[in-house]
This record gives structure tokens, C-alpha cells and sequence, in this order.
């Protein structure tokens, strides 16, 4: 009889968030020390047909969004010089989204990664004594890429 394995949940304690400043992936900068919350998700459109037999829903197109709450850095290489750039290159800007940053890239630590639209955002937002934060929510082209073989 076999032994059931426990799975090993992924805990977001050590993810790792990079985005391009300029549209190359020579310029990927490490968001992560910046980042609270992050998700790659899905938004699947739904067609429903009515017919005399009933109605019946059905997939239609998927668009894909990154979206991320950062803590706003004024810093070198930090959160504003990294988004704004991002926007200001006028064209879509590589990411890399993994689980695990400290950890290779493989099958239990897979990356995902491809091109966001940037699109401006709140550079400066929260309430008096809290930490200034930027949401942002950017289309991802296409479908994002999941890997699993080591980067190098």
C-alpha cells in the first residue's frame, strides 16, 4: 500500500517579484523587500447560448492580470524608479513571479514570467501613520509562461 505524500504548501514569506524598467529582461529588478501582496490570476470570460433547450455557459477568452501591492520607495533601484520607469517606456516590460526567490527554479518551484502593459498608478497613497502603498493591476500579454527547468 502506498504512502500518501503531504504536499508542502507554498507560504508567500519569501516570493519573489521582478519587473523590467525598460522592456528588457537585462534590466529585471527584484521587487520583493517592497512587496506585500501579489497574484498572477486569470479572468475568464464566460458566452452563454440560450437555446429553446436551455442556457448553456461556455469558456471564452482568458486575460491574464499581474496584481501587486507595493510599498512605495523613493529609493535607488527601489519601487518608484523601477514603476515609473516601467510606464514611462511606453511598451509592454518583462516580469518573473516565483513562489520560493531563495530557492532554484523547478518543478516544486515554478516561475512564471512574460510582458505586462504597465499603466500609471498612485504614486503616493495610505493614511496619516501608515505606510504608503501602490496597487496595481496590469494586463499581462498573451499567456504568462510557467518554468520549471533552473534559470541561469
Amino acid at each position: 500500500m502506498a504512502t500518501a505524500v503531504e504536499p508542502h504548501p507554498l507560504i508567500l514569506d519569501n516570493a519573489g517579484l521582478k519587473i523590467s524598467k525598460d522592456g528588457t529582461t537585462t534590466s529585471l529588478t527584484e521587487l520583493a523587500c517592497s512587496t506585500s501582496h501579489v497574484e498572477l490570476t486569470p479572468d475568464v470570460a464566460i458566452t452563454t447560448l440560450d437555446t429553446f433547450c436551455g442556457s448553456r455557459d461556455y469558456p471564452g477568452n482568458v486575460k491574464w492580470s499581474l496584481i501587486a501591492t507595493l510599498y512605495q520607495s523613493f529609493d535607488v533601484g527601489a519601487t518608484e524608479e523601477v514603476l515609473s520607469a516601467a510606464v514611462a517606456s511606453g511598451v509592454p516590460v518583462p516580469f518573473q513571479l516565483v513562489g520560493r526567490r531563495d530557492t532554484a527554479v523547478s518543478p516544486t518551484n515554478p516561475m512564471w514570467s512574460g510582458t505586462v502593459i504597465p499603466k500609471p498608478y498612485s504614486p503616493i497613497n495610505g493614511d496619516a501613520g501608515d505606510a504608503s502603498t501602490i496597487d496595481l493591476e496590469w494586463s499581462v500579454v498573451g499567456t504568462p509562461t510557467k518554468n520549471v527547468a533552473p534559470v541561469p
